[in-house]
């Protein structure tokens, strides 16, 4: 896996017109979004009280949480008025845009080039990638439904 650096990584979506600007926030989209995430963690963090140690499916664990997690950094994009058009190029825009959040972009990318492997090539994840990944996880997702519900009720 070979990460760029922030500003390439956010200078080549600018200049890919990867970030669509919008007009307006769409605050019952994002409204909508939140429940959706918020529900969707809940049963991510009630599926591995259940199962985590039963299972050796790591990418399901993996991939269940980065969704979460990418659900949450589109709805700061909406915040942003930007839509979002493909993972990277949100998580740059958050990192960019927002450095007060303090996300490290290495590990916001080498979270998505290891879900992408999981989704588009069928490659696993190890329960020693899962182990290393699921505090940052928690951290970041924690952290980003902090900050969503500061702006929504902004």
């Amino acid at each position: 896996m070979k990460i760029e650096k922030l500003d390439f990584a956010y200078n080549e979506c600018l200049a890919n017109g990867k970030f669509i600007p919008t007009e307006f926030i769409d605050k019952e989209l994002a409204d909508s979004l939140y429940k959706q995430a918020k529900a969707n963690w809940g049963e991510v963090v009630e599926f591995e009280k259940l199962r985590e140690k039963k299972t050796t499916n790591y990418p399901k664990l993996f991939s269940d949480r980065y969704d979460v997690m990418r659900m949450l950094i589109h709805i700061l994009a909406i915040f942003d008025k930007i839509k979002p058009s493909d993972h990277k190029c949100i998580g740059a825009s958050l990192c960019v845009k927002h450095p007060e959040f303090e996300f490290d972009w290495e590990i916001l990318e080498t979270m998505r080039l290891l879900r992408n492997n999981v989704q588009y090539r069928g490659q696993g994840v190890t329960k020693e990638i899962w182990l290393n990944h699921k505090l940052k996880f928690s951290i970041y997702i924690k952290s980003l439904f902090y900050f969503v519900e500061r702006k929504l009720g902004e």
